[in-house]
């Protein structure tokens, strides 16, 4: 009895040190998170979203319906990137600026390289952002190709790494391509080694 309760009394230390030492990540509204990390977020932009201390890269977009004159346009920014640093335990929202009209969307960004965060405590901070492109409507496959290129050019952790083979993988590799030049006939064989050699 006294073991099971002291085992019950470690596994809940471990859950609320956990719970102290995770922060959360989330959007308004009318923000699109596209990338955290150098991660795509395939879906549910404004769930919060569990992250470790330490520096966090963010890409989204400004996507609001707003009037222009009479009628409703799509209002949508291109593709902007921040990095913020957080504590173990931080909460932080990324707040959509209030914009009702097509000609203040357009002011609002004209001249402006930061962006207001909410912090938890009820702080309000900035964070300088830079716009990947100048392209708006961009798929997300484009969107990860561009922030990868621009970690790998910056030497960011973000950049994702590549995975070098296992020895057992170049074995396998080895005697799939043993099997094919063995299996060929002649002509086959000959267009095998010509490949080889120009590589």
């Amino acid at each position: 009895m006294i073991r099971r309760r002291k085992c019950w009394i470690v596994i809940l230390g471990m859950w609320f040190t956990s719970l102290v030492h995770a922060g959360s990540i989330s959007v308004e509204q009318d923000i699109e998170l596209l990338t955290l990390d150098g991660v795509v977020v395939q879906e549910n932009y404004w769930a919060p979203r569990a992250v470790k201390s330490g520096e966090h890269q963010l890409v989204f977009r400004f996507n609001k319906r707003v009037r222009d004159g009479g009628r409703d346009v799509t209002f949508m920014t291109p593709p902007l990137m921040l990095t913020v640093n957080m504590l173990a335990n931080d909460d932080i929202l990324l707040l959509a600026p209030k914009i009702n009209t097509k000609s203040q969307a357009e002011l609002y960004f004209s001249n402006r390289d930061f962006w207001r965060i909410k912090y938890q405590s009820g702080a309000v901070k900035t964070a300088q952002y830079e716009a990947l492109t100048q392209e708006t409507n961009l798929p997300k496959e484009a969107v990860y190709t561009l922030v990868t290129e621009y970690n790998k050019a910056q030497g960011n952790a973000f950049a994702p790494t590549q995975m070098e083979p296992t020895p057992e993988q170049t074995n396998d590799l080895l005697r799939s391509v043993q099997l094919l030049y063995i299996q060929a006939n002649d002509t086959q064989r000959a267009e095998i080694k010509a490949w080889i050699e120009n590589q």
